[in-house]
């Protein structure tokens, strides 16, 4: 005996075969494919064959015809059920239940041994799934202390029916937002549970989605820099009992970041995402406010999305010239936009100004060093063409260039990263690209002595040449000073001991060299022969520098000793 074909059909026609439900096999068509009639008094029955999900109901069994002939097909009548069960594991956050089974019949006779007919299941996939799923929310993962935020959700019904309270199955569906940290306040949470927000459908048609919103805002007393998270559910009743239950769920979590403020005398600026690690930021604010004792501004990039300071509207580093700044290179996810890295925000010719003018710069927590350093080289000789400009400096020959170079101040900021040039013609016994390639290697080496701390570059002018291969230019491009202050570090920031925001060394003496060199030169002699056990007064070392001391009237501030010995350090 075997089974030809059977069609299956869920419980409530909805064309989900969704856990709670049961299954129905009708159209069961049976044949006789051996060389005897199948029996005449004896019963064989048939029921659903148990798995991991379905449950066979089996009171239920269908009874074969007797009697029939070999070759003969019929057919059984009647529906045979079988229970889909519940989930009874948690699934990942995020996961939605997509299980696909095997439905087989087994045949058997009605004797105390049920003993089973061999070969006589045909099988047939199906899916195991709900009817209703949820989208990933669209949400920020950074916001700001006192922002009111608005994100949302997306709910489809994959099923033929509408559901819903007042649909046609009197299913109930609902997501439920959660905090369970109360860290946010709900605009629609209510009185007896301020930290949830439901929003029930009353009927959502087939094959549609509906968008849900809610809206937030970060509640005042939130610690700055702390982690907070959603947690988003599908809930929908059980086709059975009608209790509500969760089928999917999303977590979201939620950087809580501080509002960004530019210092009247700025010293640090420290650049953060949602993706840097908070204890990280805590270590470097414990730093630089409660052992350096000097000012840091923190600006968050998930935030604003680029560098535009929101109160100057320009470049944020531009209020930090001279200045020290520290970048978490660490990659984030860039507003739906896939994960990005913080410097590829930076436009390096911009930055190279800067750094040219002596503002120190930290990319810390690098997760893309090659990337980096060819950016860093782009910054490096930022010019973007050569052609001349109001303070290019064009003499007969490269001794009166370096001469009139060493008169001008390495930091001075131009629109155009100023080239220079001189003309060249070819010597008597060679041809003219042996005459450039020469002067160029004398130039680099004049330069090199003359002004060992600036860097340049010396190339060909070819655009130059005149028809005849008489004569040509050289080009003199200037960079960024060799002695600039760029620091790149691809170390983790490791948590602290409980109850501290202390770093480990390394990570404290990159922030200490990442202080101009002046400030250290000063801070250096101010403390040699006053240091004690505990450290030197915030008096004495910072003396002459009060703009870099953040003073507090009344409070006599030291600076520890572990700091000062990062001190004698003046580069990197």
């Amino acid at each position: 005996m075997q089974v030809v074909k059977f069609d299956i059909i869920d419980e409530n026609e909805d064309g989900i075969n969704e856990p709670g439900e049961h299954l129905h096999v009708h159209n069961i068509r049976v044949r006789n494919g051996g060389g005897m009639p199948s029996p005449k008094s004896r019963s064989i029955q048939i029921l659903i064959q148990g798995t991991q999900f379905l449950e066979p109901i089996a009171s239920e069994p269908l009874e074969l015809p007797h009697s029939i002939q070999p070759g003969q097909e019929v057919e059984v009548p009647g529906v045979l059920r079988a229970y889909i069960r519940n989930e009874w594991a948690k699934k990942s956050l995020g996961q939605k239940l997509e299980y696909r089974d095997s439905v087989g019949l087994v045949a058997f006779f009605n004797e105390r041994l049920k003993r089973p007919i061999p070969n006589f299941s045909g099988t047939s996939e199906i899916l195991i799934t709900y009817p209703l799923t949820l989208d990933a929310p669209t949400y920020l993962d950074c916001v700001a202390k006192g922002d009111k935020v608005r994100f949302k959700w997306v709910l489809h019904n994959n099923s033929n029916k509408p559901y819903g309270i007042d649909s046609i199955l009197r299913r109930a569906v609902a997501t439920r937002l959660s905090d369970p940290n109360r860290i946010f306040t709900l605009t629609y949470g209510t009185k007896d549970k301020p930290e949830e927000a439901t929003d029930e459908l009353s009927e959502i048609e087939p094959k549609t989605m509906a968008t849900i919103d809610q809206t937030f805002s970060v509640n005042e007393n939130t610690m700055e820099y702390s982690d907070g998270y959603f947690t988003l559910e599908l809930m929908l009743s059980d086709p059975v009992t009608g209790r509500m239950r969760s089928v999917q769920k999303h977590r979201m979590p939620i950087q809580i970041s501080g509002m960004y403020k530019l210092s009247p005398n700025p010293s640090y600026l420290l650049v953060v995402n949602s993706k840097t690690p908070n204890h990280a930021i805590h270590q470097i604010i414990t730093l630089v406010r409660q052992r350096l004792h000097t000012h840091l501004d923190i600006f968050n990039l998930s935030i604003t999305g680029s560098y535009e300071s929101p109160i100057t509207k320009d470049n944020v580093l531009k209020s930090y010239e001279g200045k020290s700044v520290i970048i978490f290179a660490n990659k984030f996810p860039y507003f739906n936009q896939g994960d990005r890295d913080p410097w590829t925000l930076l436009d390096p010719w911009y930055t190279g100004l800067l750094i040219k003018a002596g503002t120190s710069i930290l990319f810390t927590s690098v997760e893309n060093k090659k990337g980096l350093m060819e950016w860093i080289t782009e910054a490096t000789f930022p010019a973007h063409d050569f052609t001349a400009g109001t303070h290019s400096i064009n003499e007969e020959n490269a001794k009166n260039v370096v001469t009139e170079l060493r008169k001008t101040d390495p930091k001075t900021l131009t629109s155009d990263m100023v080239v220079h040039r001189f003309p060249v013609r070819r010597g008597f016994f060679t041809n003219l690209q042996s005459t450039v390639d020469s002067t160029i290697q004398s130039t680099a080496n004049r330069l090199n002595k003359n002004i060992p701390l600036r860097r340049f570059i010396v190339i060909p002018d070819v655009g130059s040449t005149n028809s005849a291969r008489e004569t040509g230019d050289i080009i003199i491009c200037e960079g960024i000073p060799k002695n600039s202050n760029i620091i790149v570090s691809v170390d983790q920031f490791p948590k602290s001991p409980t109850g501290s925001h202390n770093m480990a060394d390394h990570h404290l003496f990159f922030i200490v060299s990442c202080l101009p060199f002046s400030v250290k030169v000063r801070m250096f002699w101010n403390m040699v022969g006053k240091a004690s056990g505990a450290g030197v007064s915030c008096d004495t070392i910072y003396s002459g520098l009060d703009k870099f001391y953040d003073k507090v009237p009344g409070q006599v501030a030291m600076v520890d000793k572990k700091v000062n010995n990062e001190q004698p350090n003046s580069s990197v």
